[in-house]
């Protein structure tokens, strides 16, 4: 599949090496800055575009055909026209049990309201902010729970349970598509 990538960060990197090494062809990485994921996607030769949030979004930047977008650590809203060039779909990963916890600070949130679990899900990207659907494979919602350790910090539980979520969860949105 053509895939167009928005990544940040260690996930963004990590959800490059997953999409490239399943043998998709990612046309563009867009990340928000120098990051982890601009630099490895430009070590590995891949057309990278930083482009700060605040920015919008150009008719060059989205190309034409695409079949998947993936949004991994990118808290860039995607208008319409942007989601409409991927032919079969475009969804990201998003470190809470949606519809609980939408925003960037979510983790925090979850944190800061006693949760006993937190969790990950991957949905459909819309105009809204963490506002799609989760994304079903074999009949079954993208998204999962993972429990919160008393007196772990917010980065704490990303590294430990919702980094490596977000990884297994979008291999499993990027199968189900494989497959459409």
């Amino acid at each position: 599949m053509k895939v167009l990538l928005f990544g940040n960060k260690h996930l963004g990197a990590l959800v490059l090496d997953m999409l490239l090494a399943r043998g998709h062809e990612v046309t563009v990485v867009t990340a928000d800055a120098q990051n982890a994921c601009a630099v490895w996607a430009s070590r590995l030769g891949v057309n990278t575009i930083v482009k700060a949030n605040s920015m919008p979004l150009v008719g060059e930047d989205i190309p034409a055909g695409l079949d998947l977008i993936v949004s991994a650590h990118s808290h860039r809203v995607l208008p319409g026209w942007v989601t409409a060039r991927a032919g079969r779909g475009s969804v990201g990963y998003h470190p809470s049990l949606l519809p609980r916890f939408k925003g960037r600070n979510a983790i925090a949130d979850a944190l800061a309201a006693g949760v006993p679990f937190t969790g990950g899900t991957v949905y459909h990207l819309t105009g809204e902010l963490d506002g799609g659907a989760a994304v079903r494979a074999r009949g079954r919602a993208l998204q999962r729970a993972v429990q919160v350790i008393w007196g772990e910090s917010a980065a704490q539980i990303w590294r430990r349970a919702l980094l490596p979520l977000g990884v297994e969860l979008l291999t499993a949105a990027v199968e189900e598509f494989e497959g459409a």
